[in-house]
């Protein structure tokens, strides 16, 4: 009985503590790329505001199955992508996974203004997560989740607007 009382005890302990270092993380998080493309905006944006167009650069597009693409919206088995602003530097996207769960993205596009230049590319995406300790630690590796097919992903989109 003495046994199992410390182990009830040392259990509640431990988890109010994994729950106190959790409230230290933050709840909204963003992951963010960027390139500079040698192409002018006016080259970019179509690539980047049709979401037919994102399977010639966009690698998480690519390994979904089943898609099925129209200009504002992408549906596949895995997930659904819904393009919920446009603007002349700004183009924002709502994805949405079986499960219900939601996450932004967009990307953010900075032009030296001659109309012939540099370009840069901003991608993020934004998540909010409950105080759940769980869903709190699982948001550390985010970026190393990400990151990767991120930056994969906009050297294909770097390669096709600079041609």
């Amino acid at each position: 009985m003495r046994f199992i009382k410390l182990a009830f005890i040392s259990a509640v302990v431990l988890f109010v503590i994994i729950l106190l270092i959790s409230l230290l993380l933050p709840s909204h998080i963003r992951v963010s790329r960027a390139i500079d493309i040698n192409a002018p905006a006016e080259n970019i944006y179509p690539l980047l505001s049709d979401t037919k167009k994102w399977e010639q650069w966009n690698d998480y597009i690519r390994a979904y199955h089943n898609r099925v693409a129209e200009t504002d919206m992408l549906k596949a088995d895995e997930i659904a992508v819904f393009i919920t602003g446009k603007k002349d530097s700004l183009v924002t996207a709502e994805w949405k996974q079986p499960s219900g769960d939601k996450f932004g993205s967009g990307f953010a596009i900075f032009s030296n203004g001659s109309g012939k230049g540099h370009t840069t590319v901003q991608w993020y995406f934004d998540f909010h997560v409950r105080w759940y300790p769980w869903e709190k630690f699982q948001s550390i590796v985010y970026d190393q989740q990400l990151g990767p097919v991120m930056e994969k992903s906009l050297a294909t989109l770097k390669r096709i607007a600079e041609r």
